[in-house]
C-alpha cells in the first residue's frame, strides 16, 4: 500500500512538473517581457519576499505570478500578487501587455508616479489593489473603460484632483476605496448608478458639498465611509434607499441636522458613526429603533440630553457620547443597556457620584468617564466588571477607590486615574494586584489650611497622606526646605524667613515616578 502511495505521488509530481514546463514553454512572450520590465522598474533585486523572477526558472513558478491556459490564447499571466514586497519605483507601461490579467495586488509597497495609460488594455481586470503606496496624480478616467472591474483599491496614496464622473459607468464594481488621499471636490452624482456597489471608502480626503440624493439608489451598498472630509448640508431623505447598509460613518464633517426620518428604513445597520457634526441638541429618537444596531458613536454633536428611549437599544454593544454638553447627574437610563461592552462619556459635563448601578453592566470591557465633574468614591461594585479591560476616570474630583485584592478580572485591565484626588492607597491596590496603572498624577490633595505661628515659637506642619510612603519633601515658595520620613515637619524656632507658600510632596516606596502633593497654604510668622 505504501509503495502504491509513493508511486501515485511520483506520478502527480511528474505531471505537475510537465504542466509547469509546458506553461513555461508556451507563456506568451509579451507576458514574459512585461514581467521582466516590472522586475527592473520596481527594483526586483531588493524585493522582500517574491524574488524568484529570473531564468532558468519557468514563469509559472515565479513567486506571486499565476499562469493559466486561456482557450485560443495559450498560457497567459492572470494574477500578480506582490503585496508588502518592498517594491519601489514607477509602474512600467509594459504592464498593459498583460492583457489577460484579472488581479493586481501591489498593496503595501512604495510605488510612486501615475497609473500608466496602458492599463486601459487590461479588459479582463477584475481586481486593482494598489492600497498603501505613494501613487500620485489624478485618478485615471480610463479605468471606466475596463468592463470587468469589480474591485478598486487606491486608498492611502497621494492621488489628487476630483473623483471622475466617468466611473459611474462601471456597472460591475463592488468595492471602491480611495480613502486617505488628497482628493477634493464634490461627490459625483453619476456614482448613484453603481447598482452593484457593496463597499465604498472615501474617508480622510478633502471632499466638499453634500451627499448626492442619487446615491440613494445604491440598494446593495453595505459599507459607506465618508468620515474625515469637509462635507456639509443635511443628509438627503434618499439615504433611506440604501436598505442594505450595515456600516455607515459620516463623522468628522460639517453636516447639519436634523437627521432625516427616512434613516429608520436602514434596518440592517450594525454600526453608525455620526460624531463631530452639528446634528443639534436633541437626540433623534428614531435612532433607537434600529433592531440590529451594535455600535453608535454620537460624539460632539451638540447633544444636551439622553432620551429615555435609548434604554430600548438592547442590541447596543458600544455607545460613545463624548464631548457633548449633557451636564447634571449620570443618565441612569444607560444602566439598562445590558449588552454594552464599551461606554464612552468623556467630557460630557456630568457631575455627582458615579452610580453603583452602572456596574451591573457585566459585559463592560471599556468604560471612559474622564474629564467630567464626578465626586466621591468609585463604587466597590467596580469589582463586578469581570470582563473589564480599561477603566478611565481621568480629570474628575474623585477621592476613593475600591480595594481590588479580591478581584475576579478575566483580563489584566488598565486604569487611567490621573488628575483626581486619589492618594497612594488607591494606586497601590492596582499595582499590587498585577493590574496596569496607565496614568496616575493627581491634583493637589486638599489637606492643609493657612496657619500663623508666633515668631520664635515652634513651627509644626503635619499631613495625613495614605499609603506606603518613603519620604516627605517640604517646599516653601517652590524651594525644597526639608526631607522627612515621617508626615511631620518640626522647626523648633520659627523665623520671619519661614513665612511663605508651603506644600508637601510624598514619595512612595515603589511608585517612584509618582508624587502625591498637598495643596499650597500660606504660613505666616507673626511678630
Amino acid at each position: 500500500m505504501q509503495r502504491l502511495f509513493i508511486f501515485t505521488l511520483l506520478i502527480i509530481v511528474l505531471a505537475f512538473s510537465t504542466h509547469v514546463k509546458k506553461a513555461q514553454s508556451q507563456v506568451a512572450k509579451q507576458d514574459s517581457l512585461a514581467l521582466l520590465a516590472i522586475y527592473q522598474a520596481l527594483d526586483g533585486d531588493n524585493w522582500t519576499f517574491w524574488k524568484i523572477w529570473k531564468e532558468p526558472f519557468p514563469v509559472a513558478s515565479w513567486s506571486g505570478v499565476t499562469v493559466e491556459e486561456i482557450p485560443g490564447e495559450g498560457w497567459r499571466v492572470t494574477r500578480l500578487n506582490l503585496w508588502r514586497n518592498g517594491m519601489k519605483g514607477q509602474l512600467p507601461e509594459e504592464m498593459g501587455d498583460l492583457t489577460y490579467l484579472r488581479q493586481i495586488n501591489f498593496n503595501e509597497n512604495n510605488i510612486t508616479g501615475n497609473i500608466p495609460e496602458s492599463f486601459r488594455n487590461l479588459k479582463h481586470l477584475t481586481d486593482l489593489s494598489l492600497t498603501d503606496n505613494q501613487f500620485s496624480g489624478p485618478l485615471p478616467d480610463f479605468l471606466s473603460e475596463l468592463p470587468s472591474l469589480e474591485i478598486i483599491g487606491l486608498g492611502i496614496n497621494n492621488f489628487s484632483g476630483t473623483l471622475p464622473e466617468s466611473w459611474g459607468k462601471m456597472s460591475n464594481l463592488k468595492d471602491l476605496y480611495v480613502q486617505t488621499n488628497n482628493l477634493e471636490g464634490e461627490l459625483p452624482k453619476s456614482w448613484g448608478n453603481l447598482s452593484n456597489l457593496e463597499n465604498m471608502g472615501f474617508n480622510s480626503n478633502n471632499f466638499t458639498g453634500v451627499i448626492p440624493p442619487e446615491w440613494g439608489n445604491l440598494k446593495n451598498l453595505r459599507e459607506l465611509f465618508l468620515w474625515g472630509n469637509q462635507l456639509s448640508g443635511t443628509i438627503p431623505e434618499e439615504i433611506g434607499g440604501m436598505k442594505s447598509l450595515e456600516h455607515l460613518d459620516l463623522s468628522q464633517n460639517n453636516f447639519e441636522g436634523p437627521l432625516p426620518e427616512s434613516m429608520q428604513e436602514l434596518s440592517n445597520l450594525k454600526e453608525l458613526l455620526l460624531g463631530h457634526n452639528n446634528w443639534g441638541e436633541e437626540f433623534p429618537v428614531f435612532l433607537t429603533r434600529f433592531p440590529k444596531l451594535e455600535i453608535l458613536y454620537y460624539n460632539k454633536t451638540g447633544l444636551t440630553s439622553v432620551p429615555e428611549e435609548i434604554g430600548n437599544m438592547q442590541s447596543l454593544q458600544g455607545l460613545s457620547l463624548n464631548h457633548n454638553e449633557l451636564g447634571g447627574e449620570f443618565p441612569m437610563v444607560l444602566t439598562q443597556l445590558k449588552n454594552l461592552e464599551f461606554l464612552y462619556l468623556w467630557n460630557t459635563g456630568l457631575e455627582g457620584e458615579i452610580p453603583a448601578e452602572l456596574f451591573t453592566l457585566q459585559n463592560l470591557e471599556s468604560l471612559a468617564l474622564g474629564h467630567n465633574h464626578f465626586t466621591g468614591a468609585v463604587p466597590d461594585e467596580l469589582l463586578n466588571l469581570t470582563n473589564l479591560k480599561e477603566f478611565m476616570v481621568d480629570n474628575n474630583q474623585l477621592t476613593g477607590f475600591p480595594d481590588l485584592s479580591d478581584n475576579q478580572f478575566f483580563h489584566q485591565p488598565e486604569f487611567s486615574l490621573q488628575q483626581n484626588y486619589f492618594q497612594f492607597d488607591a494606586l497601590e491596590t492596582i499595582v499590587s494586584n498585577d493590574l496596569i496603572l496607565n496614568s496616575a498624577e493627581q491634583k493637589p490633595i486638599m489637606l492643609l489650611e493657612d496657619i500663623t505661628f508666633e515668631n520664635g515659637s515652634p513651627l509644626q506642619l503635619e499631613v495625613d497622606l495614605k499609603g506606603s510612603i518613603m519620604q516627605y519633601h517640604w517646599f516653601k515658595d517652590g524651594e525644597l526646605m526639608a526631607e522627612t520620613e515621617e508626615p511631620l515637619l518640626l522647626i523648633e524656632i520659627a523665623e520671619k524667613t519661614h513665612s511663605g507658600r508651603w506644600h508637601v510632596e510624598a514619595i512612595h516606596e515603589t511608585l517612584a515616578d509618582i508624587r502625591i502633593r498637598t495643596n499650597e497654604i500660606e504660613v505666616t510668622i507673626a511678630n
